[in-house]
């Protein structure tokens, strides 16, 4: 699909109307993968706090690592929606125009990481803030690790089963968009700062995903995301996932640090070193 139109209707293959190429597609179908994953995210949500024994009550950042599980075990529930609706494989649920391109999800990673750790480094140096917290190696380790699931469990959700929903219905690509992010912002239930922040971020991941034409940039993007997220918190750096709600400053600093990367993924791709059509 030619990227200038954005805003028209179009019955060309494209990642915000896939599941209308779909034999199996019905306009009600999506809803039905979206309850399947409900009730299951539900139960094993329920059985994880109950095994595991986690207590999401116990601090801001245990509540961060239960709500990353929670993201994992949406995926399984969306794939498994996936394959009892539509009966697609999990290659063609999460990259359905392309195959998976595990370079542009890397080149992505690193593009976001760098800019993360440049701007954060100066925000942190300038606000003189200091390590408080006894962080223990194996709550950094999964906060290493866990982020990365989270964020492509945010973004299969959001700007895969949620965007294409709409994008279906609505046959036009910008209303799927700004709708999928209104609806991720309020999912993110914060001050207004940092929900206007989190409205910003979904834009921006649904504009790189539709520019792209699959989830690995934003997934990539949104897992140093959550990694810095996860990290600040624990060391004592930041109050909450939210951020400081009442700072500007810290405001613009949030949509900086996800505008900046996905701009230059766009400019990188200009110049064929990016791989999306690959």
């Amino acid at each position: 699909m030619s990227k200038s139109k954005l805003f028209e209707k179009s019955e060309e293959k494209e990642f915000t109307t896939f599941p209308k190429t779909l034999e199996t597609y019905v306009w009600y179908k999506p809803i039905l993968i979206g309850v399947i994953a409900l009730i299951i995210t539900i139960a094993l949500s329920f059985a994880a706090l109950f095994i595991i024994k986690i207590d999401p009550r116990s601090s801001t950042i245990m509540k961060l690592i239960f709500s990353a599980i929670t993201m994992i075990i949406i995926i399984l529930g969306l794939y498994i929606g996936n394959r009892v609706i539509y009966k697609i494989p999990f290659s063609t649920q999460v990259a359905p125009i392309r195959k998976w391109n595990w370079g542009v999800y890397i080149k992505s990673f690193a593009i976001a990481l760098i800019v993360y750790g440049i701007i954060m480094s100066f925000n942190f140096l300038a606000s003189g803030a200091k390590i408080t917290n006894n962080f223990p190696i194996a709550l950094v380790i999964l906060c290493l690790i866990l982020p990365i699931f989270q964020g492509f469990g945010e973004e299969f959700l959001c700007r895969g089963l949620l965007m294409q929903t709409l994008g279906a219905w609505f046959k036009i690509p910008i209303v799927a968009i700004v709708l999928q992010a209104a609806i991720f912002a309020i999912l993110h239930p914060y001050q207004l700062f940092s929900l206007i922040g989190v409205l910003c971020t979904g834009l921006v991941y649904g504009l790189i995903t539709w520019y792209g034409q699959g989830l690995e940039a934003a997934s990539a993007m949104h897992a140093v995301n959550n990694i810095a997220s996860f990290l600040a918190i624990g060391f004592g750096l930041q109050q909450g996932a939210g951020g400081n709600a009442s700072d500007p400053i810290a405001f613009l600093i949030n949509v900086a640090v996800v505008v900046i990367p996905a701009i230059i993924v766009i400019v990188l791709d200009k110049y064929n070193l990016m791989g999306f059509e690959s």
